[in-house]
């Protein structure tokens, strides 16, 4: 028979150790790396257009590890397609906080401060990343530069960074589609034509690429294109403002 006292003692121990075991272990590094695959997941799905998806993988990500600067980037990115530009501005400058020398950070930062009317500043990122002697994609740098040239209207250093971006990959659709859009302004459709139809080999049509070509098929003659961009505009695109105005001129045509 036990002695007084011994039993409640082993009880008390055996509940107290029992009792700490329940409790969560954190293990830091298995969340790193769980927030590392998480940041992964979220940018496959972001380039896959999974926008809601995407945002619940990199917002898990961040909530597993705060200081990972790749999760903060592709949240910055997602929040900037989404139109969400100061959460976006949060997330890329904490990146940068954390990662100040990554030249594709810098790129997309540029890109964001560019859609700010932030132009110094964006091409001075720009510029940055073209002094990496590592970065490989120098020609989306050129197209970047010139595409925020031409929303500056700065349409001489618009073309020749264009340029530069198509010397160095000639597959950069949305140089040929500016360069279009640019020579169309400056009323040489030649021009114009040239580069709208090369930027059709490489790129998909969007609303800006479809009203842009139904002006240009318009001055042509060319009716059964017209009609083929009408069609595509405002049944895939509804709600853009390229929509609108092909309404507003479709409804001039009937009076």
């Amino acid at each position: 028979m036990m002695k007084n006292g011994i039993f409640p003692l082993v009880m008390i121990v055996s509940l107290l150790f029992t009792a700490c075991a329940s409790e969560p272990y954190i293990n830091e590094e298995k969340l790193k790396e769980a927030s590392k695959y998480n940041a992964d997941l979220g940018l496959a799905y972001l380039q896959q257009g999974r926008n809601t998806i995407a945002m619940t993988k990199l917002s898990k990500a961040i909530e597993q590890n705060e200081d990972n600067a790749q999760a903060h980037h592709y949240i910055a990115e997602l929040y900037r397609r989404l139109g969400k530009m100061e959460e976006s501005e949060k997330h890329f400058k904490k990146a940068l906080e954390l990662t100040p020398n990554d030249s594709m950070l810098q790129n997309n930062y540029g890109v964001f401060l560019c859609q700010q009317e932030k132009y110094k500043e964006a091409r001075v990122l720009f510029l940055t990343v073209l002094n990496d002697p590592l970065y490989k994609a120098k020609w989306q740098v050129y197209e970047n530069i010139g595409l925020c040239a031409k929303l500056k209207g700065d349409v001489k250093t618009a073309g020749k960074y264009l340029h530069k971006a198509l010397r160095a990959n000639p597959r950069a659709a949305k140089s040929y589609l500016a360069l279009a859009q640019i020579n169309f302004d400056n009323q040489d459709y030649a021009a114009a034509r040239k580069y709208y139809y090369k930027y059709l080999e490489f790129g998909r049509q969007n609303p800006a690429s479809l009203w842009l070509g139904i002006l240009l098929e318009r001055r042509s003659g060319n009716h059964e294109r017209v009609a083929s961009y009408s069609v595509l505009l405002k049944g895939k695109f509804p709600d853009s403002k390229e929509a609108a105005l092909l309404r507003k001129m479709e409804a001039r045509a009937r009076r």
